[in-house]
């Protein structure tokens, strides 16, 4: 499958894009070169303008049933009061430029220091997963710093193939691709990866994939933070058809140029087992694993997400507009 680097040359590039990718180039530039500590503290004060354009966001999309708030409200209901939610809200806008800021400054981690910055505890303990010789379905999702999930693991020696979602802006997903390649990681774009995935797994390597994202073609509902949210069980499928095992795990920053390795739930392929069944079981089991990691660190999910948009089709609303509990 051709990358988005592979991509980024053929045809006519609109000047827009070409400056897009432009401007990202040097700005993520900017921050590898800056002291950590200025970095940082840029990404504080941009903090401020970040949750402002959101709370404009939220006024336009709550009428559609989303945003923000709207996802607070399913996931913590009655538990969590109006002053609460702004504060989680301006610790989770910390976050993401945080987490900006670590992406860009990514290819500055190295393997024979990464200790230094990272707790990889957790990370190493999967290396007998890892010599079974299966190969390992590693999930996740945006929380923490996502980024650094599978960046890591290639870092330390593990080859790793990520699914990501490209832009749809060739420049700009030519920088994006760099930076994640840094430390060997092998990027395929969203569609038409199963082959790809199954020939690395087949390999022994490991694949990393993102499962929390609203699933709008042929989903199955599943509980998720509490409530139904439309998955894929592709995680799963992808289990069935290669048996190798599944790690749910994130990457979580614990202060400035700090992050500590979380494995969630490791789940084991049964072949035995009937397969729409036992799809449905591993699909369940992930998002529980997500939904825990997500309460350990609340701020560090990405809540603007359209994570309860797809809705069941027979599904009726409670008396506060919101989705149901799940059960």
């Amino acid at each position: 499958m051709e990358s988005p680097v592979a991509s980024a040359g053929r045809g006519v590039v609109p000047v827009r894009h070409r400056a897009a990718g432009f401007a990202l180039r040097a700005v993520t530039g900017l921050f590898r070169r800056l002291p950590g500590i200025l970095a940082y503290a840029i990404a504080d004060a941009a903090s401020l303008p970040l949750i402002a354009a959101t709370l404009l966001h939220e006024r336009r999309v709550a009428p559609l049933g989303r945003g923000l708030f709207r996802n607070q409200r399913i996931v913590f209901r009655e538990r969590l009061t109006r002053r609460e939610a702004r504060r989680l809200a301006f610790a989770w806008a910390r976050h993401m430029c945080h987490v900006f800021v670590d992406f860009c400054r990514m290819p500055l981690l190295q393997a024979d220091d990464v200790e230094r910055s990272v707790d990889v505890q957790a990370f190493r303990e999967l290396i007998p997963l890892v010599e079974e010789g299966r190969g390992l379905i590693c999930v996740s999702g945006h929380l923490g710093v996502w980024e650094l999930c599978p960046y890591l693991p290639s870092l330390l020696g593990f080859p790793i193939t990520v699914v990501v979602r490209p832009t749809g802006i060739a420049p700009v997903d030519a920088v994006l691709t760099a930076i994640r390649r840094a430390g060997g990681t092998q990027v395929l774009t969203k569609w038409g990866t199963l082959l790809p995935l199954k020939r690395a797994l087949d390999r022994g390597e490991m694949v990393g994939l993102l499962a929390d994202e609203d699933a709008r073609e042929r989903p199955i509902f599943l509980p998720f933070l509490g409530t139904l949210a439309a998955t894929t069980p592709s995680v799963a499928f992808l289990q069935r058809v290669t048996g190798a095992p599944i790690v749910v795990a994130s990457v979580h920053r614990v202060g400035r140029g700090r992050w500590r390795c979380h494995v969630w739930r490791v789940i084991r392929s049964e072949p035995a087992a009937d397969g729409e069944r036992r799809e449905r079981e591993v699909t369940a089991a992930v998002n529980e694993a997500l939904s825990r990691a997500i309460l350990a660190y609340p701020e560090q999910w990405f809540w603007s997400s359209r994570r309860f948009l797809t809705r069941p089709p027979d599904e009726r609303p409670g008396p506060d507009g919101l989705p149901p509990r799940a059960g």
